[in-house]
C-alpha cells in the first residue's frame, strides 16, 4: 500500500536531506500557521533528482560516497580503515519540495514482496534481476523526457525486451557501505580506479547488500525500512567494471552543473522507489 509520508522520507533518506511535499505542506499549514524562519525548499523534479542525488552525496563527503568509489576489486592492495563517518554528522542541510501528484505514479507500484521468480526476465536486451521481495513506488517518468518514453519500455509485457529499451540498474547509498569498501582494502573517492561519476550495479542481489542500500526508520509508521532506486541506464553512455558488477556513468571532475545535468539525462533516469522493511 502507497504511503507518501513513508516515501518522502525515503527520498530523504537517499538525498541525506529533508524531503517534503505541497501537498503535506498544504495539510500542515491548514493545521496551524506556519512558522517564521523556516528554511526556503528548493524544488525537486523527477529529471533532476540523480543529479541532486550525485552533488548531495558529494557535499556531504560521506567517504565520496558510492557515487564517486566503487573500487577496483583488487585482493592485492590493502588501504587501511579510515575513522568512521555517521550520516548524521553530514545532512547537506538542503530541503526539497515535490508535487507528489507529478513525482509518483502510483498507478504503477508493483509489489514484489511474495514473489519469487522462476523465468528469466530481460530489459534493454539484457537480463533484468527483478527486485523480489520489494515493494516498488512508481515515479512519474512518462513524457519527462525529451526523447519521449521508449527508454521505458511499455507496460504490457512480461519477460523480454523491446527495440530502444534500457538495461535496469540499482543504486543508493550507505554508509555501511562505504566503510565495507574500505575495510576490504579498497580506494574510494576520485582516486578511484574507475574514476569519477554515477555508479549502479544491474544485480538486485549486490544493491541489496551494503554496497548500494540505504536504511531508514519512519518518524511515522516507527519501522525501519530499506531503500534503493531503480533505473534505467543507457548503455551507449555506459562502463563496465567488476565483469559486469558495476556500471558506471563518468562525470570528469570539473564539470559544470549544467553539464552534469545534461550528462545524466541522456545516461541514467529513475523511475522506481524500492523499499523493504527490515
Amino acid at each position: 500500500m502507497f504511503d507518501s509520508h513513508v516515501a518522502l522520507e525515503a527520498l530523504g533518506a537517499l538525498l541525506n536531506a529533508e524531503v517534503t511535499s505541497h501537498q503535506k505542506l498544504g495539510s500542515l499549514r491548514q493545521a496551524r500557521p506556519p512558522r517564521a524562519g523556516r528554511a526556503q525548499h528548493e524544488p525537486l523534479s523527477i529529471p533532476h533528482f540523480i543529479t541532486k542525488l550525485f552533488q548531495a552525496h558529494e557535499a556531504s563527503q560521506v567517504l565520496e560516497s558510492n557515487f564517486l568509489g566503487i573500487p577496483s576489486i583488487s585482493p592485492s592492495c590493502h588501504v587501511p580503515p579510515k575513522p568512521r563517518v555517521d550520516l548524521e554528522d553530514v545532512i547537506t542541510g538542503k530541503c526539497h519540495i515535490i508535487d507528489e501528484e507529478e513525482f509518483f505514479d502510483p498507478k504503477y507500484n508493483y509489489d514484489f514482496t511474495n514473489i519469487k521468480d522462476t523465468k528469466t526476465f530481460y530489459r534493454g536486451g539484457e537480463k533484468y534481476e527483478r527486485p523480489c521481495g520489494w515493494q516498488r513506488y512508481a515515479l512519474k517518468v512518462l513524457d519527462k523526457y525529451e526523447d519521449g518514453n521508449t527508454w521505458l519500455g511499455t507496460r504490457y509485457r512480461s519477460t523480454g525486451s523491446e527495440p530502444g529499451e534500457w538495461p535496469v540498474s540499482y543504486h543508493g547509498t550507505s554508509k555501511p557501505g562505504a566503510e565495507g569498501i574500505i575495510e576490504g582494502g579498497y580506494e574510494p573517492g576520485p582516486r578511484a580506479m574507475f574514476g569519477r561519476g554515477i555508479y549502479s550495479t544491474p544485480l538486485m542481489s549486490v544493491a541489496s547488500e551494503y554496497t548500494f542500500q540505504k536504511k531508514f526508520t519512519s518518524k511515522k509508521t516507527g519501522k525501519t525500512y530499506e531503500v534503493i532506486l531503480q533505473n534505467r541506464i543507457n548503455p551507449k553512455y555506459r562502463e563496465k567494471h567488476n565483469n559486469d558488477k558495476y556500471w558506471l556513468i563518468p562525470i570528469p571532475a570539473g564539470t559544470s552543473p549544467s553539464q552534469e545535468q545534461v550528462m545524466v539525462d541522456r545516461s541514467i533516469r529513475p523511475y522506481g522507489l524500492l523499499l523493504k522493511e527490515v
